[in-house]
């Protein structure tokens, strides 16, 4: 279990995360929802340990900042994009840690082969990562996060750079990883997406948590369209399935002018 409690993070003055208390299950996919700017990115961040924060995240019992043990995936929103550098190697720096970079295994080798293929990127594996889509680098992106067989994966806006095809195999391939006992944690502006894959949602709005739990519970919850200003509505397909459309923007629309006769 991943225990948050009173986390509250700044930048300067300013509080971007304010005490927020919440639990996270290991080897489920939890997915983070809320508006821009409501801190899903920063909280991921400070679940890698990356920015400073007071109060206490403790993964397994340690404090993350303290653990230089954890063997965590993070697959951030805006990467930067290594020169000079193929996609089979930059898939390749997933498994560094495990072997030393140049000094990968056969095992290594075999494993980054099949996540190539996986990903889509076997004919690819060549070609400079610099010279790759939007959507090409999301899938390296993801490729050397799988490489790195992690016991945490932390994803922010996963599916942001893919065509649907694309979304659904990428989720596809990252929720394989559960069978494996893996813990994802995950941003996704794509609500109806995030009841597909994730069992646990946490909804964010203005840098604390409002709700947690299960998917079926807060789908369907107030605290959810609260977190979008009561501008989204949930259906239920035949198949049970929740699908979450925003409303249209009324101040947006226009009155079509009517064809003179």
């Amino acid at each position: 279990m991943i225990e948050i409690q009173d986390l509250t993070v700044r930048a300067g003055a300013r509080e971007i995360l304010r005490d927020i208390s919440v639990s996270i299950p290991r080897g489920k996919w939890t997915c983070l929802v809320g508006p821009n700017g409501a801190g899903k990115t920063t909280l991921l961040k400070a679940l890698l340990g990356m920015n400073a924060y007071s109060g206490t995240i403790k993964d397994n019992g340690v404090e993350v900042f303290k653990d230089s043990k954890r063997n965590v995936a993070f697959v951030p929103q805006s990467p930067q994009i290594p020169s000079g550098m193929s996609v089979a190697e930059y898939v390749m720096l997933g498994r560094s840690k495990r072997d030393g970079w140049g000094k990968e295994s056969t095992k290594s080798r075999a494993l980054v082969s099949e996540i190539l293929r996986q990903t889509q990127l076997f004919g690819m594996q060549s070609q400079l990562v610099i010279q790759l889509s939007g959507g090409e680098m999301q899938r390296a992106l993801i490729a050397r996060a799988l490489a790195q067989e992690p016991e945490l994966i932390l994803l922010d806006e996963p599916t942001s750079a893919l065509d649907l095809h694309h979304q659904i195999a990428v989720l596809n391939n990252i929720e394989m990883l559960k069978d494996r006992g893996v813990t994802i944690i995950s941003t996704m502006h794509d609500i109806t997406l995030a009841a597909m894959y994730a069992e646990n949602i946490v909804v964010m709005r203005d840098g604390r948590v409002s709700l947690s739990g299960p998917v079926s519970e807060v789908i369907h919850s107030p605290e959810l369209k609260d977190a979008f200003d009561n501008r989204i509505s949930v259906y239920t397909l035949d198949s049970g399935r929740p699908v979450i459309v925003a409303a249209k923007d009324s101040s947006s629309e226009r009155e079509i002018p009517q064809k003179e006769v």
